[in-house]
């Protein structure tokens, strides 16, 4: 299996959603998550990959009802997990590295970040200004 990564975008509040979106706009962080994970495998959870838009130049493997189970998904060698919620709860503990988008916001939210404490590796910290 590929070496497994994740990434997520928190901001100052732990929120990483609102109906299914980010809470934000951030160009600098999405310039971010676009070179990250450009050529890669990324893996998505069934909701965040209905509500996100298409992500050209990568290839998605999405989890969920209707698509792929977990363990279906995870012989595809993913390199990226990039959410939702229940997908990183579900994965972290398999990944080696995770980035951490600090996105210097105060948007109130209705998904906090998800518990991370399975995780066990390198965390990498970026911090991202929003677009005001």
């Amino acid at each position: 299996m590929n070496k497994l990564k994740a990434i997520i975008a928190i901001n100052k509040l732990d929120y990483i959603g609102l109906d299914n979106k980010l809470p934000w706009k951030s160009s600098d962080d999405l310039k971010h998550f676009k070179k990250m994970t450009m050529g890669c495998k990324l893996l998505v959870g069934r909701t965040t990959f209905e509500s996100m838009p298409k992500l050209s130049g990568r290839e998605v493997i999405v989890v969920g009802k209707g698509y792929h189970t977990l363990e279906e998904a995870l012989a595809k060698n993913p390199d990226w997990v990039i959410g939702g919620k229940r997908l990183y709860e579900s994965t972290i503990e398999f990944c080696d590295e995770l980035h951490v988008s600090e996105i210097q916001d105060k948007t109130i939210g209705d998904t906090l970040v998800p518990d991370l404490s399975k995780f066990n590796g390198k965390v990498w910290y970026y911090k991202f200004k929003t677009n005001e």
